[in-house]
């Protein structure tokens, strides 16, 4: 791919609509702000270009701003869909072009190619900005910016915080996004607090609670919650002895139970402790709910750190509640477990004996593994036992498998194993779902399947299920997508 072509493409385009839209614009020194807003990205999948957004100081002014989102990229200044250019849209070919080329670049090879693809896109997209900047203040329409014009590639999130402070500079990010810079601030002050201070800190943000000893506000500890949760993940087993405690309280023990399974040390001091807790009965007050879900979340950690037996003998004995059991059980199989530091390789056999040693809990367990609840990243050394659950005598658990079977991102050599064995269950498995699921997976693989058009074009026309017929068609019509897109 020709990227300087692809970025003086995106910058033309962009003077192309800007420019004409200064020159109608009456007031002079009013337009703050140009921004590249909308950029979608699906890993692996599309990426469609931004459109270009513009707003005035005078289309402003008359906004309703929210105080406590003044100075970051939620807030109404900074926000392209309340202005009063928010879509700048050319529909040009040139453009479509672009789009083209990049959809090519990006999803012509393996995953890495893709990220390869997307990196090198907002590369490029910041490079637009700085240029366009450039060029509108230097231009004949330049009498119509404001002071301290900027043009920023615009995503309300984490990478889009620092994609603005690319695009801006360092001295223009502090200015005009204060409240972005602030907690960047704060991030490095932390970062430099010795190491018993730092685990303080995020403690008190983990339970929203100030320490005006360590310069903490209780609106940042409100707000930092998140970032103490991967922070305390980090600390890995130096946290645990500080997490410990917060498994008493009823406000903090959904979160420290969490954590606890996340650093995934399975110490008996960790053990006694989630074991004592799941066990406590559930209070009957105002906090009855949230003590529920951290009986659960306990139950959850237990499963990720290994002691899904033990859980299994509470069910049976009658000293935990077949739901509570269940929810735990069901834990390791969900996303919950892609945030842990090092997660217990996948095991479905904890579920498959479900039918002969707690028959009850196997109707509970299915709800959590089914699709809709969320799945888990599959890593390449588990590809084998995803195999043989696709194959399981249980249903969700075959389903399961098929949802964690789709994933490109483990390569070519697991793609080789898992096509073949997910068109069989494609064309043969029993349950609508499962053959629903793996033609999913099956069109995820794209061209390492490619050579399953027979199955897809047999499931189209004869598949006993509407979904799965309909399934296999966009399959079809993804294979014909790429077909026409190959070079020759």
């Amino acid at each position: 791919m020709d990227w300087q072509a692809f970025e003086q493409t995106l910058l033309d385009d962009a003077l192309a609509l800007v420019l004409p839209a200064l020159q109608a614009h009456p007031l002079r020194g009013d337009v703050y702000a140009v921004a590249l807003a909308g950029i979608y990205r699906e890993h692996d999948g599309p990426i469609h270009l931004p459109s270009v957004a513009m707003n005035s100081e005078a289309a402003w002014a008359e906004a309703q701003e929210d105080p406590d989102s003044e100075g970051t990229l939620c807030s109404l200044r900074w926000n392209p869909a309340d202005w009063c250019w928010p879509d700048m849209a050319s529909g040009s070919t040139a453009m479509a072009a672009a789009e083209a080329a990049l959809a090519a670049e990006a999803q012509g090879g393996d995953v890495a190619q893709w990220e390869a693809a997307d990196q090198r896109c907002i590369d490029a997209l910041v490079r637009v900005c700085q240029r366009l900047r450039d060029a509108l203040c230097t231009s004949p329409m330049a009498d119509r910016l404001a002071p301290g014009f900027a043009v920023l590639l615009h995503e309300d999130s984490d990478e889009g915080v620092a994609m603005a402070q690319r695009c801006l500079g360092d001295e223009a990010f502090a200015r005009l996004l204060p409240g972005h810079a602030a907690d960047l601030a704060e991030e490095a002050r932390v970062a430099a607090l010795p190491e018993a201070e730092r685990l303080r800190y995020h403690l008190a943000c983990l339970a929203q609670q100030p320490a005006p000893e360590l310069g903490l506000t209780r609106e940042q500890a409100q707000r930092h919650g998140a970032a103490a949760q991967a922070a305390l993940r980090a600390l890995g087993t130096k946290a645990i002895p500080a997490l410990l405690p917060l498994l008493a309280r009823t406000e903090t023990q959904c979160e420290a139970a969490r954590l606890l399974g996340e650093i995934g040390a399975a110490t008996p001091e960790v053990l006694a402790a989630l074991r004592t807790h799941v066990l406590q009965a559930v209070p009957r007050s105002s906090q009855r709910h949230l003590a529920q879900a951290g009986r659960n979340v306990c139950a959850g950690a237990l499963a990720h750190l290994g002691d899904s037996a033990w859980l299994l003998q509470q069910a049976q004995a009658g000293t935990l509640g077949d739901a509570c059991v269940a929810q735990g059980l069901s834990s390791p199989y969900g996303p919950f477990r892609d945030r842990a530091v090092d997660p217990l390789p996948l095991d479905y056999r904890i579920v498959e004996s479900l039918p002969a040693v707690r028959p009850a809990l196997l109707p509970l367990v299915e709800p959590w593994l089914r699709p809709g609840k969320g799945t888990c990243t599959l890593r390449l050394h588990e590809v084998g036992e995803a195999l043989r659950g696709l194959q399981s005598p249980l249903t969700v658990v075959r389903q399961h498998a098929a949802m964690v079977l789709g994933d490109r991102a483990l390569g070519a050599e697991a793609g080789a194993r898992s096509v073949p064995v997910l068109a069989q269950a494609a064309a043969h498995d029993s349950d609508e779902t499962v053959r629903y699921l793996a033609v999913l997976a099956l069109g995820y693989w794209r061209q390492q399947a490619a050579g399953q058009r027979p199955l897809a074009e047999a499931l189209a026309a004869g598949d006993a299920s509407e979904k799965v017929r309909a399934a296999a068609q966009r399959w079809l019509g993804e294979l014909d997508e790429r077909d026409a897109a190959a070079p020759g």
